[in-house]
């Protein structure tokens, strides 16, 4: 998965759903192991989801907006889209997601 893509999914989905509206040239964006901590947490619930043989990418989005908030978020990804999403503000998860 090109990570323009990601990049985009994490603009649409701050947009969308916490009605945060960045700007694409203020989002960083990060390739990371699926051996990464905070993944690593939620591991069971991945593998229970669906097989990691599918799986292609990791990665993390971070965005700071105008009031001060910090805003991440990670995505794991097979080749035609997101498999698990998790979001943080503020160093808080605030929501996680699968998707067949």
């Amino acid at each position: 998965m090109e990570e323009i893509f990601v990049k985009e999914w994490f603009s649409k989905q701050l947009r969308q759903i916490f009605y945060v509206y960045p700007q694409a040239s203020n989002v960083a964006i990060e390739v990371i192991d699926l051996k990464h901590p905070v993944l690593e947490q939620y591991m069971q619930v991945i593998k229970n989801k669906w097989n990691l043989k599918l799986v292609n990418s990791a990665y993390s989005c971070t965005y700071h907006d105008i009031r001060g908030n910090h805003w991440e978020a990670y995505f794991i990804c097979k080749e035609s889209g997101v498999l698990f999403e998790l979001w943080k503000k503020n160093d808080e998860v605030i929501a996680y997601e699968t998707y067949k």
